[in-house]
């Protein structure tokens, strides 16, 4: 029972997420902005960082092109975010992938196996990392960039450790 004195369903949200990209768009605009700025400095060093190009000087260009290389790996990173969502609930963990075509994968208690857990030194200092669950048939499916990963694994064993008993049959 909740506290408004309600039955609690087995498809009641317990924890939904997506991938978390904000540490890695930092990442890569740090590492893209060091390497532009490394770029310049040996254009002038070797002192063709003023020379004209199509009207743009090669510096210009060379942050041109790290400017498109970051707008496309920045993309990158929101089509995962936005084809990519997680669902734990109290009967089952939902995955779903895609943005045209929709892959929902599935696991029910009764079909957990194991989980890992898997936080880089990026995913320590930030807070993310990777959950893997392998359920019982073989098949591991792997939750990429989730935020508080142990958090989450937490409340996943919490769910998926315990079996469904069902009282009434459904249809």
């Amino acid at each position: 029972m909740t506290s408004n004195n309600k039955p609690i369903a087995h498809t009641d949200v317990v924890w939904a997420g997506k991938p978390w990209i904000v540490p890695a768009a930092v990442l890569r605009t740090v590492t893209l902005i060091v390497v532009a700025l490394l770029f310049f400095w040996l254009e002038l060093f070797s002192a063709v960082a003023s020379d004209g190009l199509m009207g743009l000087p090669v510096w210009a260009w060379t942050f041109l092109v790290f400017g498109v290389i970051w707008l496309i790996s920045v993309f990158e990173l929101l089509i995962f975010r936005l084809s990519n969502s997680y669902v734990l609930q109290q009967d089952g963990l939902e995955i779903k992938r895609g943005i045209i075509r929709l892959y929902s994968f599935v696991v029910t208690p009764s079909g957990f196996g194991d989980m890992l857990v898997y936080q880089p030194i990026g995913g320590r200092i930030f807070g993310y990392g990777d959950i893997t669950v392998n359920s019982q048939g073989e098949r591991e499916t792997r939750m990429r960039l989730v935020r508080h990963p142990f958090k989450v694994a937490n409340m996943m064993r919490d769910v998926m450790g315990k079996p469904i008993v069902r009282v009434e049959s459904h249809v």
